[in-house]
């Protein structure tokens, strides 16, 4: 069962997550959702409890966080990798340009802000998206390719570190 959730659910679900800029809320319902139709498939119900943990080793599975923001960093990756004229990196640069001006009211959750904010929990680097001088700092990190896998996988670790330790799944 769990292999069709796979195939038939999840690959949708995640269906280009990788431009997706997402609050921590939409994150935590993600996996909310996630959680809760692998207890379906295991078919534990309510008075039944087991911790998101368990749940995730019994399934062979991990938060649906942990993969988005995996398959964002390896497509940025990508992108930063190919030429500056394509649009992706266009629209980058001028998301950067110091000259636009920020429109009014609350700033809207944007996939660069999105990206600083997985470089800003990395507290001993010094690596920050805010600048296009940044972009292009990331942009050399890309080209060498075992630097940038070593990066992205110590991105991951310190995300899997920051998540809550366990807690009990299941409604109570």
């Amino acid at each position: 069962m769990i292999k069709l959730y796979n195939s038939l659910v999840k690959s949708i679900l995640l269906y280009n997550c990788g431009t997706w800029a997402l609050t921590t809320t939409d994150e935590k319902r993600l996996d909310s959702f996630h959680r809760r139709q692998l207890r379906r498939i295991l078919i534990i119900h309510y008075p039944t409890k087991i911790t998101n943990q368990s749940l995730y080793k019994k399934c062979s599975e991990t938060p649906l966080s942990l993969q988005i923001l995996e398959l964002r960093w390896r497509l940025f990756g990508h992108i930063l990798r190919r030429d500056n004229s394509i649009p992706a990196n266009l629209t980058m640069l001028y998301y950067f340009n110091e000259n636009s001006t920020r429109g009014r009211g609350r700033p809207t959750t944007t996939l660069p802000i999105t990206l600083n904010n997985d470089l800003k929990r990395l507290q001993n680097e010094d690596v920050q998206l805010t600048t296009k001088e940044d972009l292009h700092n990331l942009q050399k990190i890309t080209l060498q390719r075992q630097e940038w896998i070593a990066f992205t996988a110590k991105i991951k670790r310190t995300a899997e570190a920051a998540r809550p330790d366990d807690q009990a799944s299941g409604r109570h």
